[in-house]
């Protein structure tokens, strides 16, 4: 199964697909799926954008696409971030946002493919680390405060009998950066998440929030960090084989942007081997 695995886009969805469709052209595939990692920047009403977002990417195209009620131009899952419209997710019944586009509740999974090529277990934890909440309910988070990820939402994936991908928005603790707005060689402190990949032991797991492109391994996890939008390292496919047949997955490229809008594959087909 052929996925584009992307990193925060903060509301940019016509620069997402455009760039998908472009490394497709590159690779030569067609993608089954785009994962996103959260900071998707779903703002229905773009009066109502967090601080942080006004200051640096603006309320980006979810609002054009949600009024045109747009399809997909491939199916997509995504995360929350730290920075979305928490209250409208949480008030939809419904998974499904747009035509083709899926949100992943904390603490939940979804399968994707099909009974005749197998099927890929997708699990998610969005938002960011907050010592203050984590050991609250998520149910009694309000407001601001639901851009954190909760103990129990971890406990409930932790159960989960198989897990293929994991997708967090924050870097699971102990993941280091050489090079981060906190300094130098600083270490995540986002608890449980290191603890959710001991315990659950999915294939890899990638993460945004940091706006970088690192590898990491916790708890004998391969972790791929994803930069943001329009930033070498946002793009990452991968050919993962259902666990029917094979308990393998290689990378088959980042994709990078040239100046004037060529893509370029900067990576070989290669199976995982411990590095990307």
């Amino acid at each position: 199964m052929k996925i584009c695995v992307a990193g925060d886009i903060h509301g940019a969805m016509d620069r997402l697909y455009q760039d998908v469709l472009a490394f497709e052209e590159v690779l030569g595939i067609r993608f089954n799926y785009v994962l996103q990692v959260g900071d998707f920047g779903v703002w229905p009403d773009s009066s109502r954008i967090d601080r942080a977002t006004r200051r640096h990417d603006g309320p980006g195209d979810f609002s054009a696409w949600l009024r045109d009620n747009r399809v997909m131009p491939r199916p997509t899952l995504f995360i929350k971030g730290n920075h979305e419209d928490f209250t409208w997710l949480d008030s939809r019944s419904d998974t499904e946002v747009l035509p083709g586009l899926s949100y992943l509740r904390n603490g939940s999974t979804v399968d994707i493919g099909c009974q005749q090529t197998g099927v890929i277990r997708v699990g998610g934890i969005g938002g960011c680390y907050g010592p203050s909440d984590f050991n609250r309910r998520s149910e009694r988070l309000q407001g601001y405060a639901k851009r954190h990820y909760t103990l129990d939402e971890i406990q409930t994936l932790s159960s989960i009998n198989r897990l293929d991908i994991l997708l967090t928005h924050d870097a699971p603790a102990g993941v280091f950066f050489e090079s981060h707005r906190h300094g130098r060689g600083y270490i995540s402190e986002a608890a449980g998440l290191d603890v959710l990949l001991a315990r659950a032991q999915p294939r890899v797991c990638f993460f945004g929030h940091h706006h970088s492109r690192v590898d990491a391994t916790v708890a004998g996890v391969r972790c791929v960090g994803l930069n943001k939008i329009g930033m070498p390292g946002n793009l990452v496919a991968i050919d993962i084989v259902p666990p029917v047949s094979a308990a393998t997955w290689s990378v088959l490229g980042e994709y990078r942007r040239k100046e004037h809008g060529a893509a370029q594959n900067h990576s070989q087909k290669r199976p995982y081997n411990g590095a990307i």
